[in-house]
């Protein structure tokens, strides 16, 4: 199976007006980061490995504790993206604006 690698997220513009936005990802409906507290200009590094059968739907959400999470936006990689490199996704759903870098390669051993 294809691996998604979750690289690194910037945050270029939070959505919460005040304090943090508290951002997360999810694969296939699974958590696999966050939330963290990240304000505008902030970088984080990630690193996390996620398999996949056919599909990685990569999610974004902004955790809000008082009403439903902020909906940021999605993007899809199959195997076709194996062997792109680093690819760069915009999230700018909500008036918030999120670029996270992805890699998508060949399981070890495939």
């Amino acid at each position: 199976m294809p691996i998604c690698r979750v690289v690194r997220i910037t945050c270029h513009k939070q959505e919460d007006w005040t304090g943090q936005d508290h951002p997360y990802i999810t694969i296939n409906g699974k958590r696999v980061w966050g939330p963290k507290g990240m304000r505008d200009g902030q970088t984080r590094e990630i690193q996390s490995d996620y398999q996949f059968p056919r599909r990685a739907k990569i999610r974004l959400y902004e955790q809000d504790d008082y009403e439903p999470n902020d909906f940021l936006g999605e993007h899809e990689v199959t195997r076709a993206d194996i062997g792109k490199g680093e690819q760069e996704f915009t999230f700018a759903e909500d008036d918030a604006n999120y670029s996270i870098w992805i890699e998508v390669f060949a399981a070890p051993g495939r």
